[in-house]
């Protein structure tokens, strides 16, 4: 469309040349449907701030029309639609509108004062040191967005719905269902998630201990009683039913009143006093 083609504005009604008109790339030839006359007396009566005449400051300076200070050029930041290709607003104005729609809109905001050397936390939303932030050398100041300890939380969030496809508030129901305890000791904490490797079933909440004795055992049941029957003083015995097959057999469980088996010689009682002596001759 040429520059001596003419619109008629949709508020005066008069035909004039498209120059009298703002750019608006949405409409259909480029313009805005009311001329910038109509558009600037609408302005004036509905936005209080068009009203207030802009002083005359110097060419380096610009005047906000929020805070009504006049500040330097660099305090406002760039937009190229205005005529001198600076926002309306300074920089400090335009965070707190930013801030105080995000908090309408129910989003974390971070506070507006931060002692030096610390940094806010989207996460738990707390303010702390640099010293609990682990570095990002990407980011502005050189620190991770969230905090060592929200990390943590999160990464350890994504490795139960990846593994074994729980939630946070799926393994507190596991954690209530055994009181907090391990499910073999029942007596020390809960802490490591125990599944059948062959079929991926989760079978429980263990201790260090008990969910280390497992993987050491192989998993294995029969290992397992052969353990039990050992520590209980059911010694195995060597039984040859063929020349190339040996059976393993335990007798029966010995009475309560026998005391247990023992392999080899009996330990004797340590002398304190004869270890001391013997010591001191080297």
């Amino acid at each position: 469309m040429s520059s001596d083609e003419s619109k008629r504005c949709s508020t005066c009604h008069e035909a004039l040349p498209l120059d009298a008109f703002a750019v608006r790339r949405a409409s259909t030839d480029g313009r805005q449907n009311a001329c910038r006359s109509c558009s600037a007396a609408y302005a004036r009566r509905t936005r209080n701030r068009k009203l207030e005449a802009a002083p005359s400051v110097a060419p380096d300076r610009k005047w906000c029309r929020r805070c009504h200070q006049v500040k330097c050029r660099d305090a406002f930041s760039a937009h190229r639609s205005t005529y001198d290709r600076l926002q309306t607003y300074c920089r400090e104005c335009f965070a707190q509108i930013y801030r105080r729609r995000r908090e309408w809109a129910g989003q974390v905001t971070r506070p507006s004062t931060i002692p030096t050397g610390h940094k806010f936390c989207r996460g738990c939303k707390r303010i702390k040191p640099f010293s609990e932030w682990s570095p990002r050398p990407r980011a502005t100041d050189g620190y991770h967005f969230r905090c060592r300890e929200c990390i943590s939380r999160r990464d350890r969030e994504r490795h139960l719905a990846a593994t074994y496809g729980l939630s946070p508030d799926d393994l507190t129901e596991l954690l209530a269902l055994q009181d907090g305890r391990c499910a073999i000791c029942l007596t020390a904490e809960a802490i490591h998630i125990d599944h059948d490797h062959a079929d991926g079933r989760i079978r429980g909440i263990l201790c260090f201990r008990c969910n280390a004795a497992l993987g050491q055992l192989r998993d294995d049941p029969e290992v397992m009683r052969r353990a039990a029957d050992y520590l209980e003083g059911r010694v195995m015995r060597m039984r040859r039913i063929h020349p190339s097959v040996v059976q393993i057999v335990y007798p029966s469980p010995p009475e309560a009143s026998d005391p247990p088996a023992r392999l080899g010689p009996a330990r004797p009682p340590l002398d304190i006093a004869e270890l001391r002596r013997l010591a001191m001759q080297g």
